[in-house]
């Protein structure tokens, strides 16, 4: 056999997931049909996300911590609040005792340094450009062929490789799926009045709004603007000057001026999970297994927790002498992350129609949301751990 664990997918869960097994002396493939692991000129571009304090815990164990922390930063505070009303909440870290409640940081940055480690462990074995265009499984081993002619073999097939997962669709994984009828328009902007450590989401008639602080300038932030199809893409004929008024319009002019800091992309949102994780010698990590709406910047983070559930049970079979690929083991593993992802997909779900609705009493009903757990300490502080990954 090649190797004991194939990894197709070399993003953030794929490379984690690599790193996590190589260290642990597994023998393993991680394959990619790009090119992830090539340094760009500036890794401070292009798409971020938000690492919540279980995320960054993961990191600080496998030792990449001290390799982002420079690029990330910080937010001890969550202030939302709603533009068809008259409320708004705040999470702050100081309410759980914690000195911030996440970070945010360019995805690039988490890229490279991961595989600045990944590089030097022998036990890992990285193929890029390099596409998945059949999987096998056999009584014995998985095997997996490449368009390029390889074929390899191993134990045990983790698909880490996005909503549009090969691995899924050769392993016959059903999904459920649906649009949430919305574009998300990313940038950067450069913002008059700065963040200050503080992520703001902003709940509009036509879809919410994210400003996230970003590190080495203070008056630089991301932006994540979840707009309905039909009004996303008008604003996106607008020019430049006109969809920063848009923006600063939909924002209630509580960042002053806004201009644009870098290119302005859009794409599709919709929902997506695997109705089971796995099936067979193939297993779901990440986007593979399951895509949510983007508003509470979380869908990495679930991602990072199936990562080191899946691989902390594997690393505990492998130090056992017991074989990686192991039905207990995958049961196990798709019963605790489940319904995790069951969860948040249900609430992104409950979030999009709740502020995505005109009607009166449900705007009332909203309010009182707001004001009722903005009001009640233990619930209150519940959302915030949750919000922080450390239920």
């Amino acid at each position: 056999m090649d190797y004991q664990v194939s990894i197709i997918g070399g993003g953030v869960c794929g490379a984690l997931a690599a790193l996590y097994l190589g260290k642990a002396g597994i023998r393993t493939c991680l394959m990619d049909k790009g090119k992830p692991s090539l340094k760009l000129k500036d890794a401070h571009v292009g798409r971020t996300t938000s690492l919540n304090l279980f995320s960054i815990g993961a990191l600080k164990e496998l030792d990449i911590w001290s390799d982002i922390k420079s690029d990330a930063q910080e937010f001890k505070e969550i202030y939302v609040w709603d533009s068809e009303g008259s409320s708004s909440i705040s999470f702050d870290s100081s309410e759980i005792a914690r000195s911030n409640l996440g970070v945010i940081v360019h995805n690039q940055v988490m890229v490279e340094a991961i595989y600045s480690k990944l590089e030097k462990i022998p036990q890992v074995n990285i193929l890029n450009e390099t596409t998945l265009s059949k999987v096998d499984d056999l009584s014995e081993e998985i095997r997996i062929y490449t368009k390029s002619g390889e074929e390899i073999s191993s134990e045990l097939l983790i698909g880490a490789d996005g909503s549009l997962s090969k691995v899924r669709d050769f392993s016959n994984i059903s999904i459920r799926t649906w649009s949430y009828n919305q574009l998300a328009i990313v940038s950067s902007v450069k913002t008059e009045i700065p963040l200050a450590k503080t992520a703001f989401q902003i709940f509009t008639d036509t879809g919410p709004i994210a400003l996230l602080p970003l590190a080495r300038n203070p008056s630089i932030s991301s932006l994540i603007w979840s707009t309905d199809e039909e009004y996303g893409k008008k604003i996106l004929e607008l020019d430049k000057s006109e969809l920063e008024k848009e923006l600063r319009l939909k924002t209630e002019n509580k960042f002053g001026e806004i201009v644009f800091d870098q290119d302005i992309n859009s794409f599709p949102l919709h929902q997506l999970h695997a109705k089971k994780f796995y099936k067979g010698r193939s297993v779901l990590i990440g986007d593979a297994a399951h895509t949510i709406h983007p508003l509470a910047g979380q869908g990495l983070n679930l991602g990072i927790a199936d990562v080191v559930e899946l691989t902390q049970q594997m690393v505990t079979a492998h130090r056992s002498g017991k074989n990686l690929y192991d039905e207990n083991l995958l049961s196990s593993y798709s019963k605790k992350r489940e319904p995790e992802s069951y969860k948040m997909i249900a609430l992104m779900e409950a979030f999009k129609r709740g502020f995505g609705s005109d009607d009166l009493l449900i705007k009332m009903g909203r309010n009182f949301a707001f004001n009722f757990a903005d009001n009640i300490a233990p619930l209150k502080k519940r959302l915030i751990r949750e919000a922080a990954g450390i239920t």
